[in-house]
């Protein structure tokens, strides 16, 4: 046990202990402090969007509600595929995903090391009463993963008003949503969706079904909650060649017609809590599965790849109020199953003569890992230093192995254990072994306690262990990782103000990551990157009047390379050059207008600056500025109506740029103007 691990081991147990025994007369604790980020007292990073926002939204992709949260970007690709943005760059790779943790109702949708870098689709976003951003580390009190931010999805309350609606637009584009219950003990939600996509061969299906129980389990408060989704989707890649994104026919083609996904996840969860004096108790134990099949059309030879994984797991919290301060404890264990196989169906001849030979018909990789992640985690909420500052800490211990299993022969050789021409196969895989990662994570600050403007500052440090397609899944002639977690520690300082007609936050960052894992010149995957970030946020709501809002969030980032090496994909990274896919501001701002008491309208601005696609800086993507409108009315007291149209001005642009050396510049295409028509009905 190395001594920053022992070390806070002890802080743990010291916090813990009953060694304060303070009396108290009631306790002021919510169930939200379970399911909610907002429960994490003392967090000065998080951002909301509400329920009765996303119903007017309507989102049909997660990008269109983050555009509304201050240091979030979530680029869209095809269909309901994505990539995620918290102070960070875009990230991309077989592992990025595990530097953001997505969670639904405080829930991990993922066990560790096996994210999903879509994983946004996996959760019920289109019916939620809210949804949740943490910007910045936040493992202290979530673990693994949550190393540059956390997204939370809410579910519905089992009160809400039952309702059924539809949503139509182009490309034959309908999606029909019910919620149904006796408001009281039990609600079901469920969405179908059709979209043919505005590319050729580019549609997708998706159906997404939540039930809802509450019930008196012996002494405690029982909530239910099962997820089911089903994502078959047809992909559309990027285009290629530069500014190809303005040629409006050419935008819309396909080049990779044969390109699918089919994707589903079960998900339940029971959480249990009771209230004892000054105590709240909490037990959440939970189940997951899923299963996809991924026809990877970016990669010579187009193989297939089917994963999956199954996994249980439990959080234990105990919140306790001690007058001058909240202690928290718990104890998370999550054990999982995950499988990956990547299958060529046919031999490659159509490509170099290295590629032809490397990348040969039949199985590339079989193997499964079981994993296992034993979390403590405690922390200090509302110190009060005098009556006008409060102190919070946070921090956990984590204990991570993942014991993996090669159903293959091992090495660079074909399935049949046969040798590729050019000293091998491009892929290879290593033999069984098991892997440890214990990491400490931890967050300390102050907020003052005024009563219109306040001030805070914390430091927060964060980690992601290496996912399992970054520590198995080799290529060439690498036979072992040995990769280290990435950690990132922030420093943020920042405000809080309020007033009758002005509410807002701004937040100053700065952050390092050490241990960046990358594929290098060689094609190995290590972990000796570097890269600094820092930027500003700002969220400003303005009441004009009762009728009358403006809101908006502005996000400026500097995210720059600290070291300088050569990649597998021929870029030359350099100290001191601003990562690629990072644009410097992003900004959103919306004007709503109540023209009636049954009557509001909306306009909205999205911008987006220019930035660099390629590491090197020598390729740039110009930016873009959209604009949005939606028009609800109320047309009885029970059916609502609604016009939105997206992209008013019909603006050329693209959802994502990028400059690949083997390609050139190539860009996801970013949708034409769009109306949609939409209904609701509650009964």
């Amino acid at each position: 046990m190395n001594k920053r691990l022992f070390i806070s081991s002890i802080l743990i147990a010291l916090l813990s202990g009953n060694i304060i025994a303070l009396e108290i007369e009631e306790i002021i604790v919510l169930e939200k402090k379970l399911s909610s980020l907002n429960g994490w007292s003392n967090n000065q990073s998080l951002s909301s969007i509400d329920e009765e926002e996303l119903d007017k939204l309507d989102a049909q992709h997660p990008k269109q509600i983050f555009r509304r949260s201050p240091g979030v970007w979530i680029s869209r690709g095809s269909g309901q595929e994505h990539l995620t943005a918290i102070r960070s760059p875009v990230l991309s790779g077989s592992g990025a995903c595990g530097s953001f943790l997505i969670l639904e109702d405080g829930i991990p949708v993922r066990p560790t090391g096996f994210c999903n870098v879509n994983g946004l689709f996996e959760t019920f976003f289109e019916m939620s009463s809210g949804v949740e951003t943490i910007t910045g580390p936040a493992s202290a009190r979530y673990g693994a993963n949550a190393m540059h931010g956390v997204i939370n999805v809410l579910s519905k309350s089992i009160d809400s008003a039952n309702k059924i609606s539809t949503n139509m637009g182009p490309n034959n584009y309908k999606n029909y949503k019910i919620r149904t219950g006796n408001q009281e003990d039990w609600g079901l939600d469920a969405l179908f969706v059709n979209n043919d996509g505005f590319r050729d061969e580019s549609g997708y299906d998706q159906q997404k079904t939540k039930f809802q129980s509450n019930f008196l389990l012996a002494s405690w408060n029982a909530s239910l909650k099962a997820t089911l989704t089903n994502l078959n989707q047809e992909t559309a890649g990027y285009v290629n060649g530069l500014n190809s994104y303005k040629d409006e026919n050419f935008s819309k083609q396909n080049f990779n017609p044969d390109a699918y996904r089919d994707a589903n996840s079960q998900r339940i969860s029971l959480r249990l809590t009771k209230e004892n004096a000054n105590t709240l108790y909490s037990i959440t134990p939970y189940v997951r599965s899923n299963d996809m099949m991924f026809f990877q059309h970016f990669l010579p030879g187009t193989p297939l790849e089917e994963n999956s994984h199954k996994s249980i797991g439990v959080v234990f919290q105990r919140i306790s109020e001690h007058g001058t301060f909240n202690l928290i404890r718990g104890l998370q264990i999550d054990l999982a199953k995950a499988e990956l196989t990547e299958t060529q169906k046919n031999s490659l001849t159509d490509s170099s003569a290295f590629n032809n030979a490397t990348r040969p018909q039949g199985k590339h990789y079989d193997y499964k890992v079981d994993s296992v992640v034993y979390a403590i985690f405690a922390g200090i909420e509302d110190y009060r230093v005098n009556e006008d500052i409060n102190f919070f800490a946070d921090t956990r211990a984590e204990f991570i192995e993942y014991d993996y299993s090669n159903n293959m022969i091992s090495g660079n050789t074909r399935e049949d254990g046969t040798k590729c021409g050019f000293g091998g196969c491009y892929y290879n895989r290593p033999s069984d072994r098991t892997d440890d990662f214990n990491e400490i994570s931890a967050r300390m600050g102050l907020a003052t306690n005024f009563e219109k403007l306040n001030y805070f500052t914390q430091i927060s440090l964060g980690f992601r262990p290496p996912q399992i397609n970054e520590a198995y899944r080799l290529q060439k002639k690498q036979n072992v990782t040995d990769l280290d977690s990435e950690t990132l520690s922030m420093i943020e300082i920042g405000s809080r103000f309020e007033s009758n007609a002005v509410n807002g936050t701004v937040s100053f960052y700065r952050s390092k990551k050490k241990n960046s894992i990358f594929r290098d010149a060689e094609n190995f995957i290590v972990d000796n990157g570097k890269t600094d970030h820092q930027g500003i946020e700002i969220s400003l709501d303005w009441l004009i009047s009762s009728d009358n809002t403006i809101s908006t969030n502005i996000t400026y980032g500097d995210h720059k390379y600290d070291f300088e090496t050569d990649t597998s994909m021929r870029e030359k990274i350099r100290a001191g050059n601003k990562i690629d896919t990072s644009p410097k501001l992003m900004a959103n701002l919306i004007w709503d207008l109540n023209l009636r008491g049954d009557t509001s309208l909306s306009f909205e601005i999205e911008y987006m600056s220019s930035y660099y696609t390629d590491a090197a800086n020598l390729h740039e993507y110009e930016g873009h500025t959209l604009y949005h409108t939606r028009f609800n009315r109320d047309l009885t007291p029970s059916l609502k109506g609604f016009i939105r149209i997206d992209n008013i001005l019909d603006k050329a642009y693209a959802e994502r740029a990028d400059f690949n050396a083997f390609g050139g510049d190539r860009y996801f295409p970013g949708l034409p103007r769009e109306l949609y028509l939409g209904l609701e009905y509650t009964f």
